[in-house]
């Protein structure tokens, strides 16, 4: 006798090749920077759960809030998001006959507890906090209309529909790649594709081994270098450079003949070209110099941002010199001998209404490769800036505003139209999306500027 499939369920329809159509064809989601590359500490991230939950962030952030499709009058349904199975079908590039395997990956997605640190916050989270799946005509039945719902912890919902800082991607291109470490390392340098440097940070190979595989940190049976090379690195750079948007190149660096850290540089296969003013970097020594004259920081601040960077030197240069010498009277206020020098003038050779000698303004240094690189990343940052919509610059430029300093609290109610702000915002940008600049990054920038 033949054997009888226990428990039918509904067949889902499969999707073709080209049906997604293009690059353009679908809409682009956020994914908060913070949950790239996350550190899986129970469970495994395969393929298909990698997918299903770029998918899972996309519909969330169309509906902003659970229970907008709910297909049932259940009353646990409206804490869910629902989307139409087909829909996972199609973005997820989900090839089977049935939805039994669908489950078992979402399930797969809660059963995944990562940690995610940063300078002020350790977490751990579970990725989801439930799935249902829902048949319009009974769960057995071969017709109906089949719903997956989802829904996410309190801090992972938060950083799903309101990411501050985050990176964009299109669900076609994780349609196009076969691997679970494709998709990982795609994610990882989409993120640095914009930074100055074009590389990622730099780390030892058994921490992008975890990364980009989705081990569990707790499995330490891994394999050696040259494995993990040759199954993961090199078939992900391949598959991502024929594929997708960037370029990547793997860096490796040894500790005698054995390779200890890794990085990767990477390149948008194609960038715009627009151009924004260099943007300088706050010079906090020199505000404390003004200070030191016994003016108040704000006021310090203030005057940094009106005159020109080397006026204000100068200036200061003028009244340090006036304070050590011994054969004149003392300033009885250097603060105020300050203003009144720089609002005059007196170090670019205007006549001085006092009769003091004014030496002569030293020269401008060159800027330090560290300076330069700071502004580079700084330009890059407002340049990715300017292209976003109002509703997404604005929760940007508050969360700078919540953590500028004090001194600069005055000046943020005219925004990036004062130069003082756009400077603080830029470097702060440029710091939130690529985080601390790496001795390598900088050195690759000094060669990309000797390349041109």
């Amino acid at each position: 006798m033949a054997n009888k499939k226990k428990n039918a369920l509904p067949m889902v329809a499969t999707v073709d090749e080209g049906e997604t159509g293009g690059p353009d064809s679908i809409v682009e989601f956020r994914k908060a920077n913070d949950s790239i590359g996350l550190r899986v500490v129970e469970g495994q991230f395969s393929l298909l759960s990698r997918k299903l939950y770029n998918v899972f962030i996309s519909s969330a952030q169309k509906q902003q809030r659970p229970g907008v499709n709910a297909p049932t009058d259940d009353p646990s349904a409206e804490s869910y998001f629902w989307i139409p199975l087909q829909e996972v079908v199609k973005d997820a590039k989900y090839n089977s006959n049935d939805y039994e395997t669908l489950k078992a990956h979402a399930n797969e997605l809660q059963n995944i507890r990562v940690e995610a640190e940063n300078s002020r916050m350790w977490t751990s989270e579970r990725l989801l906090s439930g799935v249902k799946i829902f048949n319009s005509h009974g769960l057995k039945s071969k017709g109906g209309t089949v719903w997956l719902g989802f829904s996410f912890p309190p801090e992972v919902l938060q950083m799903v529909l309101k990411p501050t800082v985050y990176t964009r991607f299109s669900l076609w291109y994780q349609t196009q790649l076969r691997t679970a470490s494709s998709l990982a390392l795609y994610e990882v340098c989409r993120r640095y594709a914009s930074s100055p440097s074009h590389v990622t940070n730099r780390g030892k190979w058994e921490g992008w081994y975890y990364t980009i595989t989705g081990t569990a940190t707790t499995d330490k049976n891994i394999p050696e270098y040259k494995y993990f090379k040759r199954d993961h690195l090199v078939k992900s750079i391949t598959e991502i450079n024929t594929i997708t948007d960037i370029n990547v190149e793997l860096l490796e660096f040894k500790e005698g003949r054995r390779v200890a850290e890794i990085q990767f540089k990477v390149h948008l296969k194609a960038q715009g070209t627009f151009e924004l003013p260099s943007v300088p970097i706050i010079n906090t020594e020199m505000i404390d110099r003004i200070v030191a004259l016994g003016v108040s920081r704000d006021e310090a601040t203030q005057i940094y941002s009106t005159y020109d960077e080397a006026s204000v030197k100068a200036h200061l240069e003028l009244v340090e010199t006036r304070q050590k010498q011994s054969n004149t009277q003392p300033l009885g206020s250097p603060a105020a001998y300050f203003k009144t020098a720089i609002k005059n003038g007196y170090a670019n050779g205007k006549p001085s209404v006092v009769a003091e000698p004014v030496p002569p303004a030293p020269a401008k240094k060159k800027k330090s490769l560290r300076e330069r690189f700071m502004i580079a990343r700084a330009k890059d940052a407002l340049e990715h800036y300017q292209k976003l919509s109002f509703e997404e610059q604005q929760p940007l430029f508050n969360a700078f505003a919540d953590s500028a300093d004090k001194s600069l609290k005055p000046y943020l109610k005219k925004g990036l139209e004062m130069a003082l702000v756009r400077n603080a915002f830029g470097d702060w940008l440029a710091t939130t999306l690529w985080g601390q600049p790496s001795d390598s990054q900088i050195l690759d920038f000094l060669e990309s500027e000797t390349d041109e």
